[in-house]
Order: structure tokens, then sequence, then C-alpha cells
């Protein structure tokens, strides 16, 4: 046995335990709860016109499901017969276990009301995801461990033009170690905005003399900035397609609440997410994948 395909192994296993105390801390949040008050409650002592309807947080089973799935495929890399990991690296391994600690960190902080500890927290989440989002850019690549370009057979010339061929293993093993992480990334570019805004309430900060709602609807733009450098920059979907749902989440919840007070700021985030659903028909028109492009050898998620 290899002594890297070893420790991939180790940390393959570290890191379901990870994600399993994840899943459990998360859990406890809300059903004991921890500190008596559960996460939607410490939200809503920190009122502010970005916060989406409660039923936006129900991604987080998507994120979870999702994350077990990659999980297991993470396990599989690492096990596999005489293989090394191929598509999960022990750099991704370590990504992800540091994740796990920021995420577990940041529920502990949050319901003790430690929101600046949070932010710190979050921006560690964030960082992890956005490191593992460029490793699977770079395995996306034209040859790279997750593209869906068929291996050369031994001997053959990489000149050599031939067909684009992919098997459904292919296909599996790309989605679960790709999606879930792009899925994550995409609702936690969300939560950093969302947590930043809540510190500078807890703050106390008067947004120099700025109305609330101008200030909410610049945030969104910055959402909006950000979702469109995954769709149009990376030409990837399920990011951007968490932000729209984001935002979706805030145009149910202020015309539920203040439709007339807060008009501006649901009407930005329905304009926002118009506009990256728009972004993904035009990037497909604009900038076409061809046959012999990297990213069309990899396919885009």
């Amino acid at each position: 046995m290899k002594p890297n395909q070893s420790t991939l192994k180790v940390l393959s296993i570290a890191s379901a335990l990870a994600f399993l105390a994840v899943l459990v801390v998360n859990a406890l949040a809300n059903a004991l709860p921890l500190n008596g008050v559960t996460t939607g409650q410490l939200s809503d002592e920190i009122p502010n016109l970005f916060v989406p309807a409660g039923l936006t947080f129900s991604i987080w089973g998507v994120i979870y499901l999702l994350l077990a799935g990659y999980v297991l495929y993470a396990i599989r890399e690492a096990w596999r017969k005489n293989g090394d990991g191929g598509g999960w690296t022990a750099r991704d391994a370590v990504l992800f276990l540091l994740n796990a600690a920021a995420n577990i960190g940041w529920i502990f902080a949050w319901q003790w009301r430690h929101v600046a500890l949070s932010m710190a927290l979050m921006l560690v989440i964030l960082g992890t995801l956005i490191a593992l989002e460029l490793s699977i850019e770079q395995k996306m690549k034209k040859g790279g461990a997750l593209s869906l370009a068929e291996p050369l057979s031994p001997g053959e010339p990489s000149a050599q033009p031939r067909p684009q061929r992919s098997s459904r293993a292919r296909h599996l093993r790309r989605f679960f170690l790709s999606v879930p992480i792009r899925v994550y990334l995409g609702w936690i570019s969300v939560a950093t905005i969302a947590n930043a805004t809540a510190l500078l309430v807890k703050l106390g900060w008067n947004g120099w003399g700025l109305d609330p709602r101008a200030w909410t609807v610049i945030v969104i733009a910055a959402g909006l900035a950000v979702a469109l450098g995954f769709s149009v920059g990376q030409r990837q979907i399920a990011a951007p397609l968490v932000v729209v749902w984001a935002y979706a989440g805030i145009v149910i919840k202020r015309t539920q609440v203040d439709a007339a007070y807060s008009r501006a700021v649901w009407i930005a985030a329905l304009v926002s997410a118009v506009i990256i659903l728009l972004s993904f028909v035009v990037v497909r028109i604009v900038r076409p994948g061809t046959a012999g492009s990297g990213k069309a050898a990899a396919g885009q998620s």
C-alpha cells in the first residue's frame, strides 16, 4: 500500500466522522436547543432587511444530503484499489476537516451570541470552500481527475483527435465530488453577507446615515456580483442557483412583512434573481463550449 494512499484512507474516515459531528451539533442547536435558544430565534434578535424567509433555510437539508454523498465518494476515492484518490486528495481532506471544525465552532459562537467570533469562523468556512472549489476547477480541466473525457489508452498519441466518451459512473463521480461543494459555497457566500450584516447591526453601525433599505440594496447587488462571478466567470450553475433561492426567500419575507416599506429591497432581490437566471442563457449563447475546450470536456455543474 502506498503511504499517501494509507494517509488518505485515514483522512477519509476522519472526514466522515467530522461530517457526522457537524450533523449532530447542528441538530442539537435546535433540538435542545443550545444555550436555550434556537438558531432562528437568534437571527430574529438581530433584525435586518437581508434575512430571507424561514423556509429558505430548508436548503441545509439539501446541502447535508449532498455532503453525505460527497463524503461517501471521498471514501470511495481513498479506498479505491490501486488508487491514490485521484478526484479527492489529502489537501481536499484537510480543507474539509477545517471546514467542519469551523462549522461546529460557528454554531457555538452564534448560540452564545459571540457575533464577531461567528463572523471570523464564517470566513474560515468560506475560505475553505473557495479553496475546494479551486481544486475542483483544476480537476475538471481536460485530462484532470474529474474530467468527463475518457483517459487516453497506453501508447495513444495525446494529439490524436477522439470523441469525448463518459460513463454513468464517471458522471456520478464528478457530480458528487463537485456539486455538493458548489451548492454549499453558494449558500455560504450569501450567509457570509448576512453574518456581516448582523455583526454591523449588533455593533450599532448607523450606515453613515444611509437608509437601511439603501444599504440592503447595495448588499443584494454585492451578492449578485458574486453569483455572476460563478455563472459568467466559472460557467457553473449550482452556486448561482442557491443565490437565486436565497433572494427568492428575501422577496417572500419582505412582501409578507412590510411590502410597501421595503419595496426597493424585494424588487432588487427579484431583479437580481432574474439577472442570475438570464446569465445562464447569455453565457451559453455568447460563450458556447467547444468539444476541444477544457471546460467543455469537463462539463459544468
